[in-house]
């Protein structure tokens, strides 16, 4: 009798061990297959459950049967979260899951240089995200948005900033526009606000003004100056002739602004009209628009680029100092065979 209880004993505890070993393995053993790199990318889109998932993971793994149990165990199908998931070849079926359920996600980086045309924002932004330029597109060109954020078809790339940012890669098109409306609100604060205000602009006339100062210089130095000169003839009521707006009406690759492009008939033709532009014609830098904000108060109405081609400009306070800086660059420019 002894002999036969200590046989079911042994079987039962044979038994316990291989359900035990089982379920270890399950848990705990990796079941993700070696790559070269060591490592593998999954991207969850926004719209995947859990079927969506495995079958994107199914090639990944050892042996399916025992991620599904566990997955399920542990709730996954309930609990997929989008976005862009890195993951080692040695994780067990419990920290792939815990991975997905608990959206460890890695942000995508989004850099918005300055000098960006208007044309290449959104595109930019998409890059590197799941949404689509058109998308968002849509959405900054709708009516319905433009009547809640305050901007115009002309003025809505003024909601963007240059800087780099952090994004989960699944954020839709009305994610995009939530965050750079809440940096947006985060750049213009009350010093700002109250700069832009004794100069008599709102913060995206700033901008656009920005935009125009830094198409003009590459010389960080000189954009308070150069912004106190648009000032000036915004205060009397000039024609800014910025040949920055000119140079966004012609086609790629041009240098050189000639005398016919300036009757050009459109609202962003500062020779033509006065005030500024409806828009801004590139994504400023926030040194330029802080350059608006703390531009210089002088007497100078005109500049042109330096003979010299140094990259510096010439000041002038009067037209005729103004055309003789003029003629030498106009001169330079020929001598240099620059015709267009």
């Amino acid at each position: 009798m002894k002999k036969t209880i200590l046989i079911i004993l042994g079987v039962l505890l044979a038994i316990g061990g291989v359900v035990a070993y089982t379920g270890y393995s399950w848990i705990m053993v990796d079941n993700v297959r070696d790559t070269e790199q060591g490592a593998h990318t999954v991207y969850v889109h926004s719209n995947w459950n859990y079927d969506s998932l495995v079958t994107e993971l199914y090639p990944l793994l050892i042996d399916y049967e025992s991620f599904d149990l566990v997955a399920r165990r542990m709730n996954l199908p309930n609990k997929v979260i989008p976005g862009k998931y890195v993951f080692t070849d040695h994780l067990s079926n419990r920290q792939l899951v815990s991975k997905f359920r608990s959206g460890q996600y890695e942000e995508v980086k989004v850099v918005l240089n300055s000098s960006l045309k208007r044309y290449e924002i959104l595109g930019r932004i998409a890059s590197q995200l799941e949404t689509d330029s058109v998308t968002l597109a849509n959405l900054v060109n709708s009516d319905d948005y433009l009547k809640t954020s305050g901007y115009t078809h002309d003025d809505w790339p003024c909601l963007f900033l240059a800087n780099t940012y952090n994004f989960n890669w699944a954020s839709s098109a009305t994610d995009v526009s939530d965050r750079f409306q809440t940096e947006s609100q985060r750049f213009w604060n009350n010093k700002r606000t109250k700069k832009a205000g004794r100069l008599g602009l709102d913060p995206n006339e700033v901008i656009i003004l920005a935009s125009i100062v830094d198409a003009e210089t590459i010389m960080d130095s000189e954009m308070k100056t150069i912004a106190g000169v648009y000032l000036n003839r915004l205060e009397k009521d000039w024609p800014l002739q910025a040949d920055p707006t000119i140079r966004y009406l012609l086609p790629e690759g041009r240098q050189r602004v000639l005398n016919k492009d300036l009757e050009i008939v459109s609202p962003y033709n500062t020779y033509m009209n006065t005030g500024l532009p409806p828009g801004p014609v590139l994504l400023p830098s926030n040194k330029a628009i802080d350059a608006v904000l703390d531009a210089e108060s002088h007497d100078y109405m005109f500049f042109c680029a330096k003979s010299d081609f140094s990259g510096y400009h010439a000041f002038a306070k009067t037209s005729t100092q103004h055309n003789r800086n003029a003629a030498a660059y106009r001169r330079e420019l020929n001598r240099r065979k620059i015709m267009k």
